[in-house]
């Protein structure tokens, strides 16, 4: 009887290790474009091509792809852009949606104009939101053109919760704490890891201004122009603009040096894809922890690009967008109408060519018309 009884508690001890599946786990093949991380898409209307979002709430597709679709309306929400604007648009449900190996049914999405700068002018489908993404921990890396999906965040590397840093529950994006410094002083506050946003540290205007109080933030610079940051709304105002330089960051235990960080008029402020040139991020949202991977020793952020001049889009004509360098102060001004980019007159291609960087002018130079009529050409740097 006591053999049995031990042979009886050996066979209880190893079902736990038995019944416990395998962690489903694939990869998801993806493309950077234009600073946005791409993904093929299985639709009832064939692949199509979306935008990987950690920081979109809900899945969107534009409007043709709900054409092609068929599908009606089921509601409408109020949503918001980059920067802030908010308006009432339209929702659908998709009976099917395939996201690599994972099947989804009964999608909510939300549709947005076919004229949205997303789909206008990148040429893409839809956006797969955090909604797609819930049960999942997400494995994501600049050196790889591969997203990895598992539903055992341990099959992705990672295991020690202490290098972690925990989500906020109250978000279905990946809402986390962040601390900045500058020596002894130090401020501590609220991120969004967002995919769809190419920069590094994209600040909320009211936070930005509690960096420069406290005097954190360095190497500071002001002008005033279009956001650049055109919403799928494709309203963009001339408002201040703010550029500058974090001293210390701090991510989990782990500290980066000299992030670069641009102001928002938006509701929050964000980390985007250019935390992924320092390392590997893993999300897992149901454990709602987060972890950055460092890929080598060095903690500095490669410097981004000076400009003198920027373009923007406003009501489709390309115009100045920021100037940044003072010397051009009084000879041109946002919102001025770009005429030529170097001898191509811009009349006669598509805006959305200049904005994806397909046309840059045979040589150095812009000439815009101001608002006073008078035509002038200016030198410009890093269009």
């Amino acid at each position: 009887m006591k053999r049995l009884s031990l042979a009886l508690c050996g066979l209880l001890s190893l079902l736990p290790a038995a019944a416990r599946k395998p962690a489903a786990c694939f990869g998801l093949p993806c493309a950077v474009e234009r600073g946005k991380y791409v993904v093929t898409v299985g639709t009832a209307a064939g692949p199509r091509r979306f935008v990987f979002d950690t920081g979109a709430s809900r899945t969107c597709i534009s409007e043709r792809l709900r054409r092609e679709l068929d599908l009606p309306a089921a509601g409408q929400v109020s949503a918001g852009d980059f920067e802030g604007h908010r308006t009432t648009i339209p929702c659908v449900r998709i009976p099917r949606l395939a996201l690599g190996e994972a099947s989804h049914t009964d999608v909510v999405a939300v549709v947005l104009p076919d004229s949205s700068y997303l789909f206008r002018c990148l040429g893409f489908d839809g956006v797969v939101g955090s909604d797609l993404l819930r049960r999942w921990a997400v494995r994501i890396s600049a050196a790889d053109s591969t997203i990895v999906l598992s539903d055992d965040v341990r099959s992705l590397g990672v295991a020690d919760r202490r290098r972690s840093v925990r989500l906020d529950r109250a978000s279905t994006v990946p809402v986390l704490p962040v601390s900045v410094c500058d020596g002894g002083r130090k401020l501590k506050f609220f991120v969004k890891f967002d995919t769809g946003s190419p920069g590094f540290v994209d600040c909320r205007y009211d936070r930005c201004l509690d960096l420069i109080g406290r005097g954190i933030l360095r190497d500071v610079r002001h002008t005033v122009g279009h956001s650049g940051n055109l919403g799928w709304t494709n309203r963009s105002v001339v408002r201040e603009a703010v550029r500058g330089v974090i001293p210390s960051l701090e991510l989990g235990g782990v500290r980066i040096e000299g992030v670069p960080l641009e102001v928002t008029h938006g509701a929050g402020s964000k980390l985007g894809c250019g935390l992924l040139r320092y390392g590997d991020v893993v999300v897992d949202y149901p454990g709602r922890r987060l972890w950055l991977l460092p890929r080598g020793e060095t903690s500095a952020v490669p410097a981004a690009p000076l400009r003198n001049v920027t373009v923007a889009l406003d009501g489709g004509r390309l115009v100045v967008g920021q100037v940044w360098d003072e010397s051009l102060a009084g000879t041109v001004a946002p919102g001025d109408r770009i005429v030529r980019l170097g001898s191509i007159d811009v009349e006669r291609v598509d805006p959305c060519a200049v904005v994806r960087g397909e046309i840059r002018g045979d040589r150095p130079e812009m000439t815009v018309e101001r608002s006073d009529g008078e035509r002038v050409t200016i030198l410009v740097k890093n269009l």
